[in-house]
């Protein structure tokens, strides 16, 4: 399979089509592909610097009220070996990433019944009045869902009020495949349509996000790239 058409038009700033993108990650010419993106990389980013940062992720609670086939995380409302960790648990922890340099925090949590819009305000607040120069990169589509469907409120109103309290910007995860065929099988969280009308809500108010494909859960590769268009 010749991919160095497709390659060639990437080095020349054209964007691939889903059907380019395809035969490139069929191919499995990984080492042409990454020598390619090198490239870009270089000149997108001149020189031998890479950077990095120190931060810890910290799960709040492991109580969800959806099941993932694929997740070992997760409790039931009820089950004995539940918890919630309170917000001086939080800032020991944050105490102890500080200490080993640490600049920021990715904190995530499984999608509690009970917990509202203030819930996550109260939170927030008080960890940004503590700690106002370390970035709280927290929460995910999933959990903004789970709060719309509490307090009663759109997508928008949930991230100015939860950008308002100190939330610096979101993580992109539960986006697992972006495709409602492949979803269905390992998870009953929100749609893929919620999970971008959530992103879009995060970016309306100004803040940052990331993104996440987790793949090898029954999709295929034609999944993988709609999932990255």
């Amino acid at each position: 399979m010749n991919i160095q058409p497709i390659l060639d038009k990437v080095l020349d700033g054209e964007r691939m089509t889903a059907e380019q993108c395809t035969t490139l990650l069929e191919s499995n010419d990984f080492v042409r592909i990454g020598l390619a993106a090198h490239e870009i990389r270089n000149r997108k980013n001149p020189g031998d610097v890479v950077t990095y940062i120190i931060d810890r992720n910290i799960n709040y609670t492991n109580v969800c009220n959806v099941v993932c086939t694929f997740c070992a995380f997760y409790r039931r409302p009820g089950k004995p070996d539940t918890y919630v960790h309170s917000i001086e648990e939080i800032s020991k922890r944050i105490d102890e990433t500080i200490a080993l340099g640490g600049t920021g925090v990715l904190m995530q949590g499984g999608l509690h019944p009970d917990f509202n819009i203030e819930w996550y305000e109260e939170l927030l607040t008080t960890l940004h009045s503590k700690y106002p120069k370390f970035q709280l990169h927290c929460f995910s589509p999933p959990e903004i869902h789970n709060i719309s469907l509490i307090s009663k409120l759109d997508y928008v109103t949930i991230m100015q009020r939860l950008k308002d309290a100190g939330l610096n910007s979101m993580p992109g995860g539960g986006a697992e495949i972006l495709d409602d065929e492949v979803r269905k099988r390992v998870s009953t969280k929100c749609t893929s349509q919620e999970w971008l009308d959530v992103m879009r809500a995060v970016h309306e108010v100004g803040l940052r996000s990331t993104a996440t494909m987790m793949f090898g859960i029954g999709d295929n590769v034609s999944h993988r790239v709609a999932h990255l268009q």
